[in-house]
């Protein structure tokens, strides 16, 4: 039974103002079927548009976000649960003046993402 202890994997700059850690996937615990990770992001930063050919699921932690799936935006505060559909055209951004810190889900390993201009 393979467990990742959050001692085990170090956080990684993706991008200024953002940190991620892969918790589990075919490296990290020998997944063949699914990939889960955590990023904090700093008050400013934004994940660039983008999208996945699978579904990704998000939840909130710590911190207030705002999404924007398909051009339609909300703000998502801690303890929610963000299901984006496969294919959908998404960012998370942190505009307020706290750290956001979020979980991430896919339901495969070969996750891929398409990045698009903002």
């Amino acid at each position: 039974m393979p467990v990742i202890r959050n001692s085990d994997v170090k956080f990684e700059e993706v991008a200024p103002g953002w940190m991620r850690r892969l918790l589990v996937n075919q490296e990290m615990g020998g997944a063949g079927a699914c990939t889960l990770g955590e990023v904090i992001m700093e008050p400013g930063a934004s994940l660039i548009m983008h999208n996945h050919k699978l579904e990704e699921v998000f939840f909130i932690t710590d911190g207030t976000a705002t999404l924007i799936v398909d051009g339609e935006t909300t703000t998502v505060e801690p303890n929610s649960a963000i299901l984006v559909p496969a294919g959908a055209k998404h960012l998370l951004a942190n505009k307020t003046q706290e750290p956001l810190r979020f979980v991430f889900f896919h339901p495969g390993i070969n996750v891929g993402r398409e990045v698009f201009e903002s």
